[in-house]
């Protein structure tokens, strides 16, 4: 008997070290002038003018977060793959902040590392079906998915900080 899918939609949970979201968290504090309201219907500000993860202070978290790529890479192809990070950036949504249902590239992987201690739900959406899922983040937690799912922040209770960021794989190799 062999499987037939026709549409297969993964979201991947790990997590980092927490203290590492440490780093992310002082620099939020210490860098607010530089992050900018988005132009989407939403509250949030965010640091998009830069590719956080290679500014220096961010090295041990690139490279946590890559071992988990790695890792998800393994698992899914049985082998490491050579992949790159093409954009980071951080996102600060206030209270009551939301983002509303978008995906990123569908030439590209998607993942967004939590940074707050209480952070709202992420839901992910496969349309036209109407076919949802929730998701509750810790602090520390990464989830990677593929760039074309739809997904959107549910209302903010309090601050959230996430860094989210892009990866393309080389399926070459």
């Amino acid at each position: 008997m062999k499987e037939i899918i026709l549409k297969k939609v993964s979201i991947y949970k790990t997590s980092i070290e927490k203290h590492l979201t440490e780093i992310v968290y002082i620099y939020v504090k210490q860098h607010k002038d530089i992050f900018q309201k988005r132009k989407w219907d939403c509250n949030i500000n965010t640091s998009t003018q830069i590719n956080i993860l290679f500014e220096n202070e961010f090295k041990y978290i690139r490279e946590a977060i890559e071992k988990e790529i790695d890792n998800l890479l393994k698992n899914n192809f049985g082998k490491s793959m050579p992949f790159m990070i093409i954009n980071s950036w951080i996102n600060v949504m206030e209270k009551y902040g939301y983002q509303e249902f978008h995906n990123h590239n569908n030439n590209c992987y998607s993942g967004v590392l939590y940074i707050s201690e209480h952070n709202s739900n992420i839901e992910f959406a496969i349309f036209p079906e109407n076919t949802t899922k929730q998701i509750t983040p810790e602090k520390g937690d990464i989830l990677l998915f593929d760039g074309s799912t739809y997904h959107r922040v549910v209302d903010s209770a309090k601050e959230r900080i996430s860094l989210a960021f892009n990866f393309v794989i080389d399926n070459d190799s």
